[in-house]
């Protein structure tokens, strides 16, 4: 079968402040010849007008987590446009697709996704028991009442990191802004209400790792990249490929450790004063600049494809080194129309 026969679907396709890895997931697979179906929940997206997307559907349910909607919306899809695998590329969705991967799966839509125990252990706020494993973390506190903020900013001290448990992190000098950040993440993500991480800030250079495990854990790929630039949120907007044999292995040790299954990306920060790789993060999924390593010569969307396929992966490890990425905003116009049922955006429910 050729890849032109195979059709994947890929979420999160938002580009506003922090982009989603979507876009960079669909341009790497579109590259690689396959057919690409977006799925989002909103139609104010640019991937209704970008080449990488042969269709593109909108859907509250994966908003709402309304299974039962969601799944007589896939299987339409699935009828349409003859969907074989789904690749989620937001923290949320995974979480959404991992509990109700079995359904799915009978559906006839393949998808690599880690265990839910694999999940919890390596989500944000339980990092730092990875140490267990002899992986090194930043202290970690998660808050859930405002009045708990000055006892464990005191324990991480200050300056010290604010993040949602979903997404965002903001760099809190001071107790007043611990509060304003606290407040802010809840009233982003949670209504008001909820979570947010203290995590202990650690002055260094920053680095990331992507990669892709089997069914069975077994590491396929991974490529490194240092970060050159971020935003005020720790957003890579800038950075180059790399090779350091110390971020293998110890990127080999966290997979092992927690058994991951599928794509990830491993956050790192390697402190000034010690030299040494802290993980500050796992995600469970591509990045947003994941098309990085197509360029580089390691296609690693593909191989989410292939090897949910059963198709021979080529383990060499080999990718072009000092490869630089600049992040830029652009913006696109179109048609109200183009959101009402007409050009390539078709919408499963309505919006």
């Amino acid at each position: 079968m050729k890849n032109g026969d195979i059709c994947v679907g890929v979420t999160a396709l938002k580009t506003v402040e922090s982009p989603q890895p979507g876009f960079a997931v669909a341009h790497s697979l579109k590259d690689a010849g396959y057919k690409v179906i977006g799925i989002d929940d909103t139609p104010l997206t640019a991937a209704i007008v970008a080449p990488y997307f042969d269709a593109v559907y909108v859907t509250k349910s994966l908003r709402t987590e309304n299974f039962a909607k969601f799944r007589n919306e896939i299987k339409n899809i699935k009828r349409k446009e003859g969907l074989d695998v789904l690749i989620p590329c937001y923290d949320k969705d995974v979480f959404f697709f991992v509990k109700y991967k079995r359904q799915i799966e009978e559906l006839g839509i393949k998808m690599l996704l880690p265990k839910i125990d694999t999940l919890k252990l390596t989500s944000k706020p339980f990092l730092d028991r990875l140490s267990e494993f002899g992986i090194l973390t930043p202290r970690t506190i998660m808050v859930s009442e405002k009045k708990d903020l000055k006892s464990a900013s005191n324990k991480l001290g200050f300056p010290l990191v604010c993040k949602g448990v979903i997404k965002d992190a903001y760099i809190a000098k001071n107790l007043l802004d611990t509060i304003i950040f606290f407040d802010r993440i809840r009233e982003i993500w949670h209504g008001g209400k909820g979570s947010a991480i203290l995590q202990e800030f650690i002055a260094g250079q920053f680095y990331c790792v992507a990669g892709v495990t089997d069914s069975q854990g077994k590491l396929l790929q991974q490529i490194q990249m240092k970060k050159l630039g971020v935003d005020s949120k720790g957003t890579t907007w800038s950075g180059v490929t790399i090779k350091d044999k110390t971020l293998s292995v110890l990127t080999k040790k966290i997979i092992d450790s927690v058994k991951w299954i599928g794509p990830f990306e491993l956050e790192f920060v390697k402190k000034y004063s010690d030299d040494k790789f802290y993980l500050f993060e796992i995600n469970p999924r591509m990045p947003s600049w994941i098309y990085l390593s197509v360029v580089a010569g390691q296609n690693l969307p593909e191989m989410i494809v292939k090897t949910l396929r059963g198709q021979k992966i080529k383990r060499n490890g080999r990718y072009k080194k000092d490869l630089v990425f600049v992040r830029y905003m652009n913006e696109v116009t179109f048609p109200l129309s183009q959101i009402k049922n007409k050009g390539n955006l078709k919408i499963v429910t309505s919006v």
